[in-house]
């Protein structure tokens, strides 16, 4: 049986505690400074845009204007979008929203177009609100989710993967064991052990221990838009002699590094901004 959500194993809460020690006051500090957060991050110049009292994201002024040219019951104020849907179902403001993010593709607006689909949850719901195209997501600033996984060895080292050069997103630079968007037909589960597969080669079977380690919200500017996430991290007890193997393409190779070298990197810039999230997010659960 698979450790999840509830694990209190002693061999991975020791892995961790080792790979803790090891990284040390000072480089946790520079390391986290290296993470993107959107309290902090948002341009100054983008409009938050809500459905009812429900905050869905924020557009540059242009992209404002163009979704309120082509959502119906949307207004566009001088600070602000509004929808007025938040009496609709959830189906009716998917297929409302799916239909304008069709248009804005045909007309040349959402090049990354990924025949993916998206759950939008509201802050305090795990009902999602909505659901619509992921590259949607990214172009109207909404919040998605991901799973992330760190990747430990009894030891205390953690394996690190190089993103492949080819990758659209932060091509090269040093990420999680595995990560990859949460999509809408899945649960968290499902996508941890599709994701530790595909990007890793790794059957996740009664040999590991995983455990939940919780969320954090990273968001940075990309392609025009505010690309918001909500990372749910887990931590991962790699077995003994255990080499991840990359199935999918999206990964040049993976090091097994120190704590200090993983947060040297970190400062240094050479990991993504959301996999250094996930790192220290990591590190605050005792498992």
């Amino acid at each position: 049986m698979v450790h999840a959500d509830t694990s209190d194993s002693d061999a991975l809460a020791s892995a961790m505690e080792r790979f803790r020690v090891a990284w040390g006051k000072g480089h946790s500090d520079a390391a986290a400074r290296r993470t993107a957060t959107p309290s902090n991050g948002v341009p100054h110049d983008f409009l938050p845009w809500f459905c009812g009292p429900q905050k869905l994201g924020y557009l540059s002024a242009a992209r404002a204007r163009l979704l309120a040219q082509h959502l119906e019951h949307s207004h566009l104020h001088t600070d602000r979008l509004d929808w007025n849907a938040s009496h609709w179902d959830m189906d009716t403001r998917s297929e409302a929203l799916q239909r304008v993010l069709l248009t804005l593709r045909d007309a040349g607006h959402l090049p990354s177009w990924r025949n993916e689909t998206f759950n939008f949850f509201s802050a305090d719901s795990d009902r999602p609100l909505l659901q619509a195209e992921r590259a949607g997501f990214y172009f109207l600033g909404m919040r998605s989710d991901a799973v992330h996984v760190n990747g430990v060895t009894a030891n205390g080292r953690m394996w690190i993967a190089r993103r492949s050069a080819s990758k659209a997103v932060d091509p090269g630079l040093l990420d999680n064991l595995c990560a990859g968007g949460l999509g809408a037909d899945e649960t968290q589960m499902q996508a941890v052990v599709r994701e530790l597969y595909e990007e890793a080669g790794i059957h996740l079977q009664s040999v590991h221990e995983l455990r939940y380690a919780g969320n954090v919200n990273v968001g940075r500017v990309r392609e025009g838009g505010w690309h918001e996430e909500r990372l749910q991290v887990y931590n991962l007890l790699v077995a003994a002699g255990e080499q991840p193997a990359n199935q999918d393409g999206e990964v040049q190779d993976f090091q097994l590094l120190e704590a200090a070298e993983i947060a040297r990197r970190i400062a240094g810039g050479q990991f993504t901004p959301d996999a250094a999230a996930a790192i220290n997010q990591g590190l605050l659960t005792q498992g």
